[in-house]
């Protein structure tokens, strides 16, 4: 069934170009089984040989991923309780599992708001992060910026690295299970190098 879903996706990117970007990365942000790590990847493959404008589809993927966060992020604004009631009844139907859930709650405990940002790089949690967010009622803007942030990094070097790849966009999947953390470090360092620029720049004006 996944599988069947992921295919008629990539067929849908293929044939209308960023519609299918804009909603395969919208199902993406709330069903879980969906990977991004194919679908993004993909979309910049068929930028790379099609009239379709990479920036732009970074864009969409960025935008529309955001938008696939907001039921969640509103469901937790009920509470935590009325979290709990939802997956018992629905969950299955999203494949999210109770322990991911647990983990996403744990993790933002942990860390803050400031994990909205960072979980949008990392699989699961990027999914069911929603859910803590709108319990503890993170602001809506905060929580805006940093879920469209973390979305368009990681839209932004999956899809760069499918486009640069071509016919191998398969790869970055491949190498995403293998160096996960290696990518989420690299990505992590980008923003750090474009906020220190940033300021730089200011500086010196």
């Amino acid at each position: 069934m996944i599988e069947n879903i992921v295919v008629w996706l990539t067929h849908l990117i293929e044939s209308t170009g960023y519609l299918g970007v804009g909603l395969a990365m919208f199902i993406e942000s709330f069903f879980a089984p969906i990977p991004s790590e194919l679908i993004l990847p993909f979309a910049g493959f068929v930028a790379s040989r099609t009239d379709q404008v990479l920036i732009i589809s970074i864009f969409v993927a960025s935008v529309c991923a955001y938008l696939g966060s907001l039921p969640f992020y509103f469901l937790g604004v009920w509470g935590e309780g009325f979290v709990n009631k939802f997956l018992e009844k629905y969950g299955k139907y999203f494949f999210i599992q109770e322990r991911d859930v647990a983990k996403g709650f744990k993790v933002f405990d942990r860390y803050g708001s400031g994990i909205i940002f960072f979980g949008r790089l990392i699989p699961i949690i990027r999914t069911v992060i929603s859910f803590p967010a709108g319990v503890a009622k993170t602001p809506f803007l905060k929580f805006s910026i940093y879920t469209l942030l973390g979305s368009t990094i990681w839209s932004a070097l999956l899809t760069s690295a499918g486009y640069l790849l071509g016919e191998q966009w398969e790869l970055v999947g491949v190498w995403l299970s293998k160096y996960e953390r290696g990518v989420i470090i690299f990505g992590v360092m980008v923003v750090v190098a474009y906020i220190v620029f940033q300021i730089a720049r200011k500086k010196k004006d």
